[in-house]
């Protein structure tokens, strides 16, 4: 039997003596149908496609909340695409719940345009973008818009933002800009590349490529705020990398990035010193490069 983490609408349902009803794939959705009479239905953040039979079968249909301003970004990872593409605003759409395709209902309300800032990552949009999902919802509850839907129209263009791979994850030095990185940081989370590191292996030495995952990755908009014994000229092609003050200055296909956590294959994550010490054992004075893709 699952277990399951109740969500706070699950808590407020407890409290209230309101009956929850489970349902893990669409034939457990229909057969709600044999005991129970519906007027509508509300999906948020469910993941799959609610059947044709089900919304039909309510009175007023279905509708959904999608953290994005539709047609853009219909999909899984809205938010994660936003800030991969590094757009500068956002926003969340109510929609009608389409029979047969995610996110081609009709728009029946859409907020105002919300900016994406600097500082923002999955986390903080998710956030927001759940405050303002959870009051337009209620406004259209409230005021009954879903009843005699009069669909909204927009300027912006359908694009797609399907389930993130995780190869995606990958820090790619040759191809991507600091500023990429960082965003693909901000956006997934922590991300991974690769080093020739010198392993003994029944008791010879040899090279193996190594996984290595960097954590709290930050932009250098600044060289001057670096270490003055760092010659970025020593830096000369992407994925090469230093220890200086703040963490390990990695070079990109432009710019600098900082990552403030390491941690190698089979280690535990450490501080970048460690790593750097880590890896002057292993490969004694060779250079410090990371493979660039």
């Amino acid at each position: 039997m699952k277990n399951y983490t109740e969500l706070p609408v699950g808590e407020y349902a407890k409290t209230n003596n309101v009956d929850i009803l489970r349902a893990e794939v669409s034939s457990d959705i229909v057969d709600l149908l044999s005991s129970n009479t519906f007027n509508l239905v509300i999906a948020v953040s469910y993941g799959k496609l609610i059947p044709a039979e089900f919304i039909t079968r309510c009175k007023y249909g279905g509708i959904n909340v999608h953290p994005s301003l539709l047609p853009r970004y219909s999909g899984s990872s809205p938010l994660q695409y936003a800030l991969l593409n590094d757009d500068l605003e956002t926003g969340v759409t109510v929609q009608t719940l389409h029979p047969t395709k995610f996110d081609h209902g009709s728009i029946i309300a859409q907020s105002s345009a919300v900016p994406i800032l600097d500082s923002d990552n999955y986390s903080s949009l998710a956030s927001k973008l759940g405050d303002i999902g959870g009051e337009i919802l209620a406004k259209v509850i409230e005021d009954g818009s879903f009843v005699d839907i009069k669909p909204l129209t927009n300027s912006y263009t359908r694009c797609f933002a399907p389930k993130i791979d995780k190869q995606e994850r990958q820090a790619l030095w040759s191809h991507y800009s600091a500023r990429q990185l960082k965003r693909r940081y901000d956006a997934l989370g922590p991300l991974f590349t690769f080093m020739d590191v010198n392993v003994k292996r029944k008791g010879k030495r040899i090279t193996e490529k190594q996984r290595i995952i960097l954590n709290e990755i930050s932009e250098l908009k600044d060289t001057n705020e670096l270490d003055l014994a760092l010659n970025l000229d020593e830096l000369k092609e992407c994925g090469d990398f230093s220890l200086v003050k703040d963490g390990l200055c990695i070079k990109a296909k432009e710019g600098y990035v900082l990552a403030k956590r390491v941690q190698m294959q089979t280690k535990a994550e450490d501080t970048p010193e460690a790593f750097i010490g880590t890896c002057r054992k292993s490969n004694g004075s060779t250079r410090q490069h990371f493979l660039p893709k």
